[in-house]
């Protein structure tokens, strides 16, 4: 093989383990918060997060199985490949939008029901959607990697059997643009709030866990999106899209809302919690009748 071969199969090997590994976090830490599954969410009124946690969950898990069949399955030719690639873009967009859903429902509650906030954020995910519907109407533009031709070589070519969509950089970054904003503006709210709240309630633990599992959600999404797109602009055709399936945002969004629902479980000696759909609601204020979820 040419010197370029050899690299682009190095490439493809490592984005193919670093798909496995991410796959293999998503189910392990399934494992790890099923009891609390179980516990905070089954045996709870089943609300609109309820079944957005759900979707959140088993849509990305699913597509862990989808596209591990892709990537090693010799039934899964280029041909096939390069006929459902495309479907990598909904796949990008479900993973998201439910996430982006539970967040939008948690600042509502945080924000004390305050429309305006909403309305405004909404925009963001409807841009990402226009985003990946008109890039998806792309002709031309939402084909597989095209790969060297190796099946009657004698030497392994395993690392050339993945299934992997060479769109547009630019919609990568333009739909990207809308998730940091979206996060970056969520984040903000959320530190804004209950820095405020904590004025009112200094010792609620539930302020304490919304400031870190909010930190903690927006760190990894930041980095892991801001990592899409400098590999999307700048990286070689092989390692582009080595972050774009963004697993660990459905194991974030999980944990964030299993912990929240956790800690409304418990009591406390001067505050008492009340639930809100699948949040957790502080008592309001009384001086601007405020909640916070």
């Amino acid at each position: 093989m040419d010197e370029d071969a050899i690299s682009l199969a190095k490439d493809l090997q490592a984005f193919k383990w670093y798909y496995v590994a991410s796959c293999t976090i998503i189910f392990f830490d399934y494992f790890l918060t099923l009891s609390d599954e179980i516990e905070f969410a089954w045996k709870e009124r089943k609300g609109p997060v309820f079944y957005l946690f759900l979707l959140n969950r088993y849509c990305a898990m699913s597509f862990c199985v989808i596209t591990l069949f892709a990537y090693f399955s010799p039934l899964w030719t280029f041909e096939v490949c390069n006929r459902f690639a495309i479907v990598e873009w909904l796949q990008a967009l479900l993973a998201a939008i439910p996430a982006e859903i539970v967040l939008l429902i948690r600042v509502y509650a945080l924000t004390g029901s305050r429309k305006l906030y909403i309305v405004l954020l909404s925009l963001l995910p409807i841009t990402q959607c226009i985003t990946v519907i008109y890039a998806m109407a792309q002709h031309g533009q939402n084909n597989a990697l095209p790969l060297p031709d190796l099946s009657a070589q004698s030497y392994g070519i395993d690392p050339f059997h993945v299934c992997i969509l060479f769109s547009d950089p630019v919609m990568d970054t333009l739909y990207l643009a809308g998730s940091i904003l979206f996060d970056s503006i969520v984040f903000i709210i959320t530190l804004q709030v209950t820095i405020q709240y904590h004025k009112i309630i200094p010792r609620a633990l539930l302020l304490q866990r919304i400031q870190r599992d909010g930190t903690l959600y927006f760190g990894i999404i930041l980095t892991g999106n801001a990592l899409w797109m400098l590999f999307s602009l700048c990286s070689r055709p092989g390692l582009k899209l080595i972050n774009a399936h963004m697993i660990l945002t459905s194991v974030m969004i999980s944990r964030l809302t299993l912990s929240l629902r956790r800690v409304s479980h418990e009591r406390y000696s001067a505050w008492s919690f009340k639930a809100f759909e699948f949040s957790d609601t502080l008592p309001r204020n009384e001086s601007t009748g405020a909640g916070v979820s």
